[in-house]
């Protein structure tokens, strides 16, 4: 169960970071036109956790390594997801879009994983 915790914390956050993106831009709230723009950077997520094995509890341990699985898998999930987007929509992200995502959702996630480590320190023990 923490394992499905995590990882759909990692989701939500995910999710956060779009609806912070549209309301910033005074965009109204739509969940399709949110979730269009979310899944492609779930997918790289899912992808980043699978290849750099950040799904485990491990990977919350310690605040060190919260931080560093964190960046780590932003690394390949924002580029990928990036490129899901692009090939979703059939062109190239915005300048901008391109240049905030990876600092806005890699310090999402390292709020959020770091939270973790607080969370998921019993379970680890037991």
């Amino acid at each position: 169960m923490p394992v499905f915790l995590l990882v759909a914390g990692d989701l939500l956050v995910l999710y956060a970071f779009v609806i912070a993106g549209r309301q910033d831009h005074a965009m109204a709230f739509s969940l399709a036109a949110s979730l269009e723009t979310a899944f492609p950077f779930a997918i790289g997520w899912l992808a980043a956790l699978a290849i750099v094995r950040t799904y485990r509890l491990r990977t919350v341990s310690s605040v060190g390594k919260a931080a560093l699985y964190a960046l780590l898998t932003c690394c390949i999930a924002v580029p990928l997801g990036l490129l899901l987007r692009s090939l979703w929509l059939g062109r190239l992200p915005n300048g901008s879009f391109a240049v905030v995502a990876f600092p806005l959702i890699a310090s999402f996630m390292l709020i959020w994983r770091t939270l973790c480590v607080f969370l998921f320190r019993n379970r680890r023990s037991s």
